[in-house]
């Protein structure tokens, strides 16, 4: 599981910025929302628009990018513009089965600058530029990298890091990660062999919606998913042939199945989220979604997460949304949500709402919309022409 994710010189981040995702001492929602050894579930970043909360979402979507992906990644784009040079930097913190994972990564300009590993705090790999020392067993020099790869992923590939249990662990979690823009309907596998239980074009090849749909009314939702290979209309004047399942829901009490592409955002965003958000009870992994509140109601958004919480053991969800009634002790932990703001001499400020220390029966929601964590941007909502 992630316990920490600290930035440097990156996005909007002008000053190094640490996010700690390890439990406080709340008790209030022990069994659900902390998973082992005392590391939380996952987090919430909430703020005013373009303050950089999806940043925080990219720089982890970054590390799986980095590691996973087949094709080389563009660094450059996500270097401050707020500060000097070209140098940037990571790092990330994970407790794998009471092991601890620390990976360092700088950049500069478009390159990979530097690598630290480091499993309970003993070094496994040290590289600068092209020049790396790598100890597995016996210690060994790389000179000839390239430095737009990261010497990590090349080692797992290669060697599997010798097989070391641990390491291969971290990277099953990792493998196992999901990216979700419920925004833009965009969702991302980082495994080939679990993508048909990941996403729902892959699932449809080789399953009924039978248990998505019994997920699907115990929820409450007002529709149901059915797999045809054709779609027509009531009086059948508009046919759709195609020779793969095409994923369509009807609304119940209807006999119409509308093709998912044609359906409302919000339809499209709740199917994609419903098996990411399965998975994660069965896998451990963490669940990356953006723009939560993009077309979901802020019941429905309430739904899926204590679903989530209830549900799922060491997995982790870290999610933007702007639907404020997820910020309620009884859905959330204080020292799950992150508040932000941006400040044009500081860029991104944080705030973890447990730092204020709010009393459990508190109404947290009432406090942000007043302002105690920061992050609530003010508008004139009586502005006249």
């Amino acid at each position: 599981m992630l316990t920490s994710i600290t930035l440097k010189d990156y996005t909007t981040f002008i000053n190094e910025t640490t996010f700690d995702f390890t439990a406080t001492n709340y008790k209030i929602l022990e069994e659900t929302n902390v998973g082992s050894n005392r590391v939380l579930k996952g987090a919430l970043f909430v703020g005013e628009n373009a303050s950089g909360k999806t940043q925080v979402l990219n720089a982890i979507v970054l590390l799986l990018d980095m590691l996973l992906e087949n094709a080389e990644q563009n660094f450059i784009f996500r270097k401050s513009l707020y500060t000097e040079g070209t140098k940037y930097s990571l790092g990330y913190t994970f407790n794998i089965d009471g092991n601890e994972i620390r990976y360092y990564v700088e950049f500069e300009a478009n390159l990979i600058n530097a690598e630290k590993l480091y499993v309970n705090n003993e070094l496994k790999i040290e590289r600068l530029k092209n020049s790396a020392k790598i100890f597995f067993g016996e210690e060994k020099d790389n000179n000839e990298i390239n430095h737009a790869l990261s010497l990590v992923k090349l080692e797992y590939y290669n060697t599997r890091f010798n097989n070391d249990v641990i390491l291969n662990k971290w990277f099953d979690f990792l493998k196992n990660s999901i990216y979700i823009n419920c925004l833009h309907g965009v969702i991302k596998s980082y495994n080939p062999v679990k993508v048909s239980e990941q996403m729902i074009t892959k699932y449809a090849e080789i399953n009924d919606a039978t248990e998505l749909n019994d997920f699907i009314s115990r929820i409450g939702y007002n529709s149901e998913i059915i797999f045809e290979k054709g779609v027509s209309n009531k009086d059948n004047t508009m046919v759709i042939n195609s020779d793969k399942e095409t994923i369509c829901i009807k609304k119940k009490g209807t006999n119409i199945a509308m093709p998912l592409p044609l359906e409302s955002t919000g339809n499209q965003a709740f199917i994609n989220a419903i098996l990411p958000i399965k998975f994660s009870t069965t896998n451990d992994c963490m669940i990356i979604v953006d723009e939560f509140s993009s077309g979901l109601h802020n019941e429905l958004e309430e739904a899926l997460v204590r679903y989530f919480y209830n549900n799922s053991n060491n997995s982790q969800m870290f999610f933007t949304s702007h639907s404020t009634n997820l910020i309620d002790t009884s859905i959330i932990r204080p020292d799950q949500v992150y508040s932000f703001k941006f400040d044009a001499k500081k860029g991104t400020l944080i705030k973890r709402f447990s730092d204020e220390n709010p009393r459990e029966s508190q109404n947290m929601e009432k406090m942000y919309l007043n302002g105690v964590f920061d992050g609530m941007p003010k508008y004139d909502k009586e502005f006249k022409n």
